[in-house]
């Protein structure tokens, strides 16, 4: 308690130190996220949700089997927790797989599975921010780095796909589908009302995550690192301002997209945090979650090297 308690007093004096740096940080994390995640997410937060509680996931899942059934051994739900994941990106991999943990239609070993590739950066926020980045640094050719976005988790995922249903074939477990045949489906407006209480309390939490972690992008002041190297560690902090704060950096066009496409494959610390709001409902492990996004990002640097600097 007494190391937890220096540090907490190390975080207020740092703060106190430089008031001007935090509040700089702390409003591009709180604008960050009132003007880009906001009208960008909300959405899909709610339709997600709607669809979860009026038993929509498992018609569009009942669809997805036809496709991805041989490739991801997962359930009806785990495949629609694919789709959402990769379709509207993150956080909405974590919240789906919570959601459907928490309603009982994911077993907890599914649902840690499928957290391991489905909840990456989505695909609205790097064909608006990433891709007109990659042409102004010189590389119009974008599909090597949609493959390094996307493909190189899907190909991860088909090998957890795998490893569950090893562990799972032994076990008799409960057709989740069948049980929520037999649900009551809430009606419209309930799930509207249901929905919107639930995802404005998740977004008022994600917008503070974002503006705590952003904030304390002034530790970095305290160490006589080049403004590089913090540029670049930045956007392991956090994300949507740390990409800009590299593309804005004096690093060559390689090294900036090497360590923009880097760290959105990691998705940031803040990212995380956020994350981590969704597995405590449900009490899924977040360990399981961080070691399946380092190896994922190892994987994704080795590629992106080769791809800038070899290819």
């Amino acid at each position: 308690m007494l190391v937890k308690t220096f540090v907490w007093l190390f975080l207020i004096i740092a703060v106190l130190s430089h008031p001007d740096a935090t509040f700089k940080y702390a409003y591009e994390g709180l604008y960050q996220w009132a003007a880009k995640m906001v009208p960008t997410l909300f959405p899909f937060m709610m339709i997600s949700s709607i669809m979860i509680y009026s038993g929509a996931d498992l018609e569009l899942g009942r669809m997805l089997s036809l496709p991805l059934k041989r490739v991801y051994q997962y359930s009806t739900y785990g495949l629609y927790a694919i789709f959402m994941g990769f379709f509207c990106g993150f956080p909405m991999g974590a919240k789906v797989v919570s959601e459907l943990c928490e309603n009982n239609k994911l077993s907890k070993e599914e649902a840690v599975s499928l957290l391991g590739f489905c909840n990456n950066i989505g695909p609205a926020y790097f064909l608006g921010i990433i891709i007109p980045i990659l042409h102004a640094c010189g590389y119009q050719n974008t599909l090597p780095f949609l493959f390094g976005m996307y493909g190189i988790p899907a190909i991860y995922g088909i090998f957890l796909s795998h490893r569950f249903a090893k562990k799972q074939s032994a076990k008799v477990l409960p057709d989740k589908t069948q049980t929520d045949n037999t649900r009551e489906r809430l009606s419209l407006t309930s799930c509207l009302k249901k929905a919107c209480a639930e995802n404005t309390q998740s977004l008022i939490m994600l917008g503070g995550y974002i503006t705590f972690t952003n904030a304390f992008r002034i530790f970095l002041d305290f160490f006589r690192f080049s403004d590089n190297i913090k540029r670049i560690l930045s956007g392991f902090l956090e994300i949507m301002g740390g990409v800009q704060t590299v593309y804005t950096s004096t690093l060559l066009p390689p090294q900036k997209i090497l360590w923009i496409m880097t760290a959105l494959c990691f998705s940031g610390i803040s990212c995380l945090i956020q994350t981590s709001s969704f597995l405590e409902k449900v009490h899924l492990p977040l360990i399981s979650y961080v070691k399946n996004k380092v190896v994922i990002t190892l994987i994704s640097f080795g590629y992106y090297a080769f791809i800038l600097y070899i290819l």
